[in-house]
C-alpha cells in the first residue's frame, strides 16, 4: 500500500528513478492524535550513493530540498 501512495506523490517519473540502483528511499510519519493507524504526516526521502548521480538527481529534480543525515 505504502508503493501506490509514494508513487501517487512523487509521480511516475521521480518514483521510477528512486527505484533504480543506487538510490534507496526511505520513509518516515508519525501516527495521528485520535486514530493510530490514521498517518497525521509521511515525510518521503531518498539517499542516492553515488555522486554524479546525485549532481545529477539534483539538477533534474530543483524542487527537492537537501538534507544532511543526523
Amino acid at each position: 500500500m505504502y508503493n501506490l501512495w509514494v508513487r501517487r506523490e512523487l509521480g511516475e517519473e521521480l518514483f521510477k528513478q528512486c527505484n533504480q540502483p543506487g538510490y534507496e528511499l526511505h520513509l518516515e510519519y508519525s501516527n495521528g492524535r485520535v486514530a493510530p493507524d490514521i498517518y497525521c504526516r509521511c515525510d518521503i526521502y531518498v539517499d542516492v550513493h553515488d555522486s554524479p548521480q546525485a549532481t545529477w538527481f539534483a539538477l533534474k529534480y530543483s524542487e527537492a530540498v537537501r538534507m544532511e543525515k543526523q
